[in-house]
């Protein structure tokens, strides 16, 4: 479980593109999730198009997003998004482990 959490932070941070400093200490999901949410919060109010832009590039469903917040009323909108972006950086560290870990399972869909 911790490997995941460092596998998370990680991803984050190259994501971000910011210092690992902030998320050192940081040892539970939740944790994450709580810097994630203040994070996201900053960004709605001091650089929206840049949350836009960072929505786009994690590849944060348009859809999802709006269906969370809508069911949400917008209410505490910067953890939504936090648990989406935590959620999508979690099925992309999913995805790379399979694929690093079975090399036979990309030589067989490589000969279909």
């Amino acid at each position: 479980m911790n490997n995941e959490i460092d596998d998370i932070k990680q991803l984050l941070v190259q994501t971000l593109n910011i210092d690992s400093t902030p998320m050192a200490d940081m040892a539970t999901e939740d944790k994450i999730l709580e810097w994630l949410s203040m994070y996201i919060d900053d960004l709605i109010s001091k650089d929206f198009d840049g949350l836009l832009f960072l929505l786009y590039r994690i590849d944060v469903s348009e859809n999802k997003v709006r269906e969370m917040l809508s069911a949400t009323k917008g209410v505490n909108a910067s953890k939504t998004i936090a648990t989406l972006i935590l959620e999508r950086q979690k099925q992309k560290i999913y995805w790379r482990n399979k694929f690093k870990s079975s090399p036979t399972n990309i030589e067989e869909n490589e000969r279909w």
